[in-house]
């Protein structure tokens, strides 16, 4: 924060709630345990160091609290301060005793467009504490696994549980950019139709949607390179291979997101040719108008001068005559236009 010293505890997001979730699931290949508090003595008392522990800290708002857990496991201030941080771009840093990962979980909603979460992790020896800023997430199915004791994951390690959720917060980037490029696909058809001003205000939204995405989803592959590159005792062989796996997803997002980006360009260039076309035709329309009543406007006013000596005054037929005069006038523009395909 600015003016303040660094290790400042301040939470920087918008979420705040006095209600704060914690989740604590202590597990081996034979047994699991399941735990919720609203504080931290409760879950202090049920860790177990010879087993795997996952704490699901929901809340950041609730600093002291935070301060208590990360006593006990002896975060550093810096650490926390990254996780109180929600602006902070995606980063993993190797402390020793743990690997400190940070990441933006998305959320998709059909109305209010895509929504961001800062979610951060720690690596312990046999621990993984992951901060959220609200109980929702998308780590549901990863839950039922550990329940029901679902493929190997209760067998392996608390690294391993620390890839899974990577892997799971960039598999969900997947669908994220799905519903991104039905947007975008939504649009094209809307522009090529009738375009209007909402259509422009969906376009500047996406856009912001697109640059958020990409300011969030770019620094990621240099911390999963990062971990890839750690020589950290937490990380095991077999983790890391899985976290390469995890990096070339990051890539293939990446590279989506760069063809979506370009999409969304060519759908904004198309709607303002289209509004330029659109403008041009009622230019055009407005152009012949005005073209086709120069002349009779022309004609109308020397005959609306009544001189006394005009000639034409005296005529008996003289107005017929000039209606006349100037309905041929109309129809030899008019026949013109056509000839020029101008119409």
């Amino acid at each position: 924060m600015i003016g303040q010293a660094p290790g400042t505890l301040i939470y920087t997001g918008k979420r705040h709630s006095d209600q704060v979730e914690l989740e604590l699931f202590t597990y081996d290949e034979h047994e699991l345990k399941q735990y919720s508090a609203t504080n931290w003595q409760e879950i202090e008392d049920h860790l177990e160091k010879d087993r795997v522990n996952w704490i699901n800290f929901a809340g950041l708002s609730n600093v002291e609290l935070i301060t208590q857990l990360g006593e006990h496991f002896h975060l550093d201030k810096m650490l926390l301060e990254d996780v109180l941080m929600v602006d902070q771009r995606p980063k993993s840093e190797d402390l020793g005793e743990h690997i400190f990962f940070t990441i933006k979980m998305f959320h998709d909603r059909t109305q209010n467009g895509i929504e961001y979460e800062h979610v951060s992790f720690v690596l312990g020896e046999n621990y993984v504490i992951s901060f959220q800023e609200i109980p929702e997430d998308i780590f549901g199915l990863l839950r039922d696994r550990l329940i029901n004791s679902y493929g190997k994951i209760r067998t392996k390690k608390a690294d391993y549980l620390f890839y899974r959720f990577i892997d799971i917060i960039v598999d969900n980037y997947f669908l994220v950019l799905d519903s991104l490029a039905e947007k975008l696909e939504e649009l094209e058809d809307e522009v090529m139709g009738r375009p209007n001003a909402l259509t422009l205000q969906k376009l500047q939204k996406v856009r912001k949607e697109t640059i958020y995405l990409r300011r969030s989803i770019y620094p990621l592959r240099e911390s999963i390179n990062f971990l890839l590159k750690s020589e950290s005792k937490l990380l095991s062989e077999e983790s890391t291979q899985y976290l390469n796996d995890v990096y070339d997803h990051t890539i293939q997002v990446i590279e989506s997101l760069e063809t979506y980006r370009d999409l969304h360009s060519s759908v904004m260039d198309l709607y303002m040719n289209t509004a330029s076309n659109k403008m041009n035709e009622i230019m055009k329309v407005l152009t012949i108008m005005s073209t086709i009543f120069i002349p009779i406007t022309f004609i109308a006013g020397i005959y609306g001068m009544n001189f006394e000596n005009m000639p034409e005054l005296g005529f008996e037929w003289g107005y017929p005559a000039v209606w006349l005069l100037m309905g041929l006038v109309v129809l030899g523009m008019l026949a013109f236009f056509r000839y020029k395909k101008w119409l």
